[in-house]
Protein backbone atom coordinates (compact mmCIF):
# COMPACT_ATOMS: atom_id res chain seq x y z
CA UNK A 1 0.00 0.00 0.00
CA UNK A 2 1.21 3.59 -0.90
CA UNK A 3 0.53 6.55 1.17
CA UNK A 4 0.42 10.33 0.48
CA UNK A 5 2.00 13.14 1.88
CA UNK A 6 1.37 16.41 2.09
CA UNK A 7 4.21 18.94 3.29
CA UNK A 8 3.62 20.74 6.54
CA UNK A 9 4.41 24.44 6.52
CA UNK A 10 4.37 25.61 9.98
CA UNK A 11 8.16 24.34 10.18
CA UNK A 12 11.00 26.97 10.32
CA UNK A 13 11.61 26.12 6.90
CA UNK A 14 8.86 25.10 5.80
CA UNK A 15 8.35 27.46 2.32
CA UNK A 16 11.58 26.29 1.26
CA UNK A 17 10.41 22.56 0.80
CA UNK A 18 6.94 23.80 -0.82
CA UNK A 19 8.76 26.27 -3.23
CA UNK A 20 11.72 23.14 -3.97
CA UNK A 21 8.70 21.10 -4.68
CA UNK A 22 7.46 23.37 -7.49
CA UNK A 23 10.92 23.88 -8.53
CA UNK A 24 10.89 20.00 -9.13
CA UNK A 25 7.90 19.53 -10.46
CA UNK A 26 8.89 21.88 -13.48
CA UNK A 27 12.42 20.20 -13.31
CA UNK A 28 11.35 16.52 -14.19
CA UNK A 29 8.40 17.57 -16.26
CA UNK A 30 10.52 19.76 -18.21
CA UNK A 31 13.04 16.52 -19.10
CA UNK A 32 9.90 14.08 -19.25
CA UNK A 33 9.08 16.34 -22.17
CA UNK A 34 12.33 16.41 -24.35
CA UNK A 35 12.74 12.59 -24.09
CA UNK A 36 10.64 10.24 -26.21
CA UNK A 37 6.72 9.87 -25.95
CA UNK A 38 6.07 7.01 -23.01
CA UNK A 39 9.19 7.57 -20.93
CA UNK A 40 8.30 7.73 -17.29
CA UNK A 41 10.23 9.41 -14.51
CA UNK A 42 9.82 10.12 -10.74
CA UNK A 43 11.57 12.62 -8.42
CA UNK A 44 12.75 10.44 -5.79
CA UNK A 45 15.24 9.32 -2.40
CA UNK A 46 16.68 12.36 -0.87
CA UNK A 47 14.94 15.26 -2.31
CA UNK A 48 11.19 14.48 -0.93
CA UNK A 49 12.40 13.10 2.05
CA UNK A 50 14.33 16.26 2.86
CA UNK A 51 10.69 18.37 1.80
CA UNK A 52 8.75 15.99 4.02
CA UNK A 53 10.82 16.52 7.20
CA UNK A 54 10.96 20.63 6.63
CA UNK A 55 14.17 20.85 5.09
CA UNK A 56 15.78 22.36 1.86
CA UNK A 57 17.12 19.82 -0.54
CA UNK A 58 20.98 18.98 -1.10
CA UNK A 59 20.10 17.79 -4.95
CA UNK A 60 17.62 16.40 -6.77
CA UNK A 61 17.57 12.67 -8.15
CA UNK A 62 15.10 11.72 -11.14
CA UNK A 63 14.66 8.23 -11.47
CA UNK A 64 13.15 7.57 -15.57
CA UNK A 65 13.00 4.39 -18.07
CA UNK A 66 12.47 5.11 -21.59
CA UNK A 67 10.82 2.96 -24.28
CA UNK A 68 12.72 -0.55 -25.17
CA UNK A 69 12.64 0.20 -28.59
CA UNK A 70 15.63 1.43 -31.16
CA UNK A 71 14.47 4.51 -32.05
CA UNK A 72 13.38 5.47 -28.93
CA UNK A 73 16.58 4.49 -27.29
CA UNK A 74 18.24 6.71 -29.80
CA UNK A 75 16.64 9.69 -29.39
CA UNK A 76 17.05 9.31 -25.56
CA UNK A 77 20.62 9.71 -26.59
CA UNK A 78 20.29 12.98 -28.34
CA UNK A 79 18.71 14.65 -26.08
CA UNK A 80 21.29 13.08 -23.23
CA UNK A 81 24.30 14.25 -25.29
CA UNK A 82 23.53 17.72 -23.70
CA UNK A 83 23.77 17.00 -20.14
CA UNK A 84 27.17 15.82 -18.27
CA UNK A 85 27.72 12.50 -17.71
CA UNK A 86 28.90 11.36 -14.37
CA UNK A 87 28.42 7.03 -15.10
CA UNK A 88 27.89 4.80 -17.32
CA UNK A 89 26.86 1.07 -16.76
CA UNK A 90 25.72 -2.10 -18.50
CA UNK A 91 23.04 -3.88 -16.71
CA UNK A 92 23.24 -4.05 -13.02
CA UNK A 93 26.16 -2.54 -11.30
CA UNK A 94 28.16 -2.29 -7.58
CA UNK A 95 24.78 -0.53 -6.47
CA UNK A 96 22.74 -3.66 -7.27
CA UNK A 97 20.49 -1.32 -9.25
CA UNK A 98 19.37 -1.80 -13.14
CA UNK A 99 21.64 1.62 -13.95
CA UNK A 100 22.18 2.36 -17.36
CA UNK A 101 23.91 5.72 -17.31
CA UNK A 102 23.93 8.99 -14.73
CA UNK A 103 24.08 12.19 -16.26
CA UNK A 104 23.47 15.83 -14.13
CA UNK A 105 23.13 19.53 -14.76
CA UNK A 106 23.34 22.38 -12.72
CA UNK A 107 20.50 24.94 -11.72
CA UNK A 108 21.17 28.47 -12.08
CA UNK A 109 17.99 30.02 -10.79
CA UNK A 110 14.91 29.89 -8.35
CA UNK A 111 14.54 27.72 -5.21
CA UNK A 112 16.67 25.36 -6.92
CA UNK A 113 19.73 27.41 -7.42
CA UNK A 114 23.35 26.09 -6.91
CA UNK A 115 22.25 22.74 -6.52
CA UNK A 116 22.30 19.43 -9.62
CA UNK A 117 19.80 17.29 -10.89
CA UNK A 118 20.90 14.01 -11.68
CA UNK A 119 19.36 11.88 -14.67
CA UNK A 120 19.14 8.38 -13.63
CA UNK A 121 18.49 5.98 -16.23
CA UNK A 122 16.77 2.36 -15.62
CA UNK A 123 16.11 -0.42 -17.01
CA UNK A 124 13.26 -1.05 -15.36
CA UNK A 125 10.22 1.20 -14.17
CA UNK A 126 11.48 3.65 -11.43
CA UNK A 127 9.07 2.55 -8.83
CA UNK A 128 10.27 -1.02 -9.03
CA UNK A 129 13.82 0.84 -7.81
CA UNK A 130 12.26 3.30 -5.78
CA UNK A 131 10.51 0.63 -3.35
CA UNK A 132 13.48 -1.51 -3.32
CA UNK A 133 16.06 1.04 -1.85
CA UNK A 134 18.00 -0.65 1.31
CA UNK A 135 17.39 2.11 3.76
CA UNK A 136 13.72 2.69 4.78
CA UNK A 137 13.33 6.54 4.26
CA UNK A 138 14.77 6.54 0.73
CA UNK A 139 11.06 4.66 0.02
CA UNK A 140 9.74 8.31 -1.05
CA UNK A 141 8.87 9.89 -4.19
CA UNK A 142 7.20 12.55 -6.58
CA UNK A 143 4.89 12.37 -9.92
CA UNK A 144 4.67 14.45 -12.59
CA UNK A 145 1.77 15.96 -11.08
CA UNK A 146 3.47 16.88 -7.84
CA UNK A 147 2.44 14.34 -4.91
CA UNK A 148 4.50 12.96 -3.16
CA UNK A 149 4.43 9.24 -1.84
CA UNK A 150 5.44 6.63 0.38
CA UNK A 151 5.38 3.06 0.78
CA UNK A 152 4.74 1.07 4.12
CA UNK A 153 9.00 1.01 4.53
CA UNK A 154 8.97 4.86 4.78
CA UNK A 155 5.28 5.61 6.66
CA UNK A 156 6.74 3.32 9.29
CA UNK A 157 10.33 4.42 9.95
CA UNK A 158 9.03 8.50 9.79
CA UNK A 159 6.38 8.25 12.42
CA UNK A 160 8.28 5.81 14.56
CA UNK A 161 11.30 7.41 14.06
CA UNK A 162 13.47 4.66 13.11
CA UNK A 163 15.93 4.31 10.42
CA UNK A 164 16.36 0.49 9.34
CA UNK A 165 18.04 -1.38 6.35
CA UNK A 166 15.42 -2.87 4.01
CA UNK A 167 17.75 -5.38 2.61
CA UNK A 168 21.41 -6.03 2.13
CA UNK A 169 21.10 -6.87 -1.53
CA UNK A 170 23.50 -3.45 -1.69
CA UNK A 171 26.20 -1.68 -0.58
CA UNK A 172 24.23 0.52 2.42
CA UNK A 173 27.29 2.19 4.21
CA UNK A 174 27.11 5.05 1.53
CA UNK A 175 23.69 5.64 2.15
CA UNK A 176 23.85 5.31 6.42
CA UNK A 177 26.94 7.58 6.27
CA UNK A 178 24.73 10.51 4.32
CA UNK A 179 21.56 9.93 6.42
CA UNK A 180 22.71 8.82 10.40
CA UNK A 181 24.32 12.55 10.80
CA UNK A 182 21.24 14.12 9.90
CA UNK A 183 18.63 12.07 11.58
CA UNK A 184 20.07 12.62 15.69
CA UNK A 185 16.45 12.10 16.67
CA UNK A 186 15.95 8.58 14.81
CA UNK A 187 17.03 4.99 15.92
CA UNK A 188 18.81 2.73 13.43
CA UNK A 189 17.68 -0.89 13.54
CA UNK A 190 20.29 -2.90 11.44
CA UNK A 191 19.05 -6.13 9.43
CA UNK A 192 18.05 -8.45 11.94
CA UNK A 193 17.85 -6.52 15.09
CA UNK A 194 15.83 -8.42 17.54
CA UNK A 195 16.45 -6.56 20.55
CA UNK A 196 18.24 -8.88 23.01
CA UNK A 197 20.73 -11.30 22.52
CA UNK A 198 20.10 -15.33 22.65
CA UNK A 199 20.21 -16.21 26.25
CA UNK A 200 23.24 -18.39 25.08
CA UNK A 201 25.36 -15.61 24.28
CA UNK A 202 24.11 -12.58 26.39
CA UNK A 203 26.22 -11.03 29.07
CA UNK A 204 24.93 -12.23 32.39
CA UNK A 205 23.40 -9.62 34.71
CA UNK A 206 25.33 -7.59 36.48
CA UNK A 207 25.92 -7.44 39.83
CA UNK A 208 27.80 -5.35 42.95
CA UNK A 209 29.20 -8.55 44.38
CA UNK A 210 30.68 -10.05 41.32
CA UNK A 211 32.26 -6.59 40.88
CA UNK A 212 34.31 -6.22 43.99
CA UNK A 213 35.40 -10.02 43.82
Amino acid sequence: MDYTITLRSDLSTGMWPKAQQAAAKYQLNKFLKSMPKGTIGYVAGGAPRDWHHGWGCRDLDIFYKVPATYDDMNAAEKVLEKYHTTHNYSGYDYTGQPIVSVHEYPVHSGSLRFRKVQLIRLEVNPIVVIKDFPINLSHIWMDTKGHIKCDFHYYYGYNARIIREVHRNQYNYTYLEKILPRFDDYTFCPLGWQGERPEATAIPDYKVEDALN
